[in-house]
């Protein structure tokens, strides 16, 4: 933890909340993509089915591994917070330095940012929405036709 960071000010009872909470999400999450992974490999053979049936398969299975990669990278923010709930390093604003209420983390359990900061940075996105990049893929996101 660095030294120009200001000390968390969440109870023992509090961070064991938040905890367990992000402890159960990760498991929950773990579970549920190790279950579902199986049916990404499933042989989906087109033979015998029209072109809507495709059409609607293909949507089907894009719309999947789309909330997979979501899971997947929610996965790493909850591993992530786990490792700064260790490190001592957990509800402090990575923008601002300051505490990040329980009431946000609670809500939120994987919040890196207070909710001022968050706001702010929320509002610059959105002014500056051109040539800006995607968070969780790392592209850049294109608003014109």
């Amino acid at each position: 933890m660095s030294t120009s960071k200001k000390k968390v000010q969440l109870t023992k009872k509090q961070l064991k909340e938040l905890k367990e909470t992000v402890q159960a999400e990760r498991e929950r999450l773990t579970n549920k993509l190790n279950l579902d992974h199986p049916h990404h490999t499933i042989n989906n053979s087109d033979s015998g089915k029209d072109e809507v049936d495709s059409a609607n398969d293909d949507i089907l299975r894009r719309s999947e591994m789309r909330f997979a990669t979501r899971e997947g990278f929610y996965l790493k923010k909850l591993t992530k917070t786990l490792g700064l709930m260790d490190n001592e390093e957990y509800g402090i604003c990575e923008d601002c330095g300051s505490n990040i209420s329980f009431t946000r983390l609670k809500a939120r359990p994987t919040s890196t940012m207070c909710i001022g900061c968050k706001e702010e940075s929320e509002r610059n996105e959105m002014q500056n929405y051109h040539g800006r990049m995607s968070k969780s893929l790392g592209k850049s996101v294109s608003f014109s036709s």
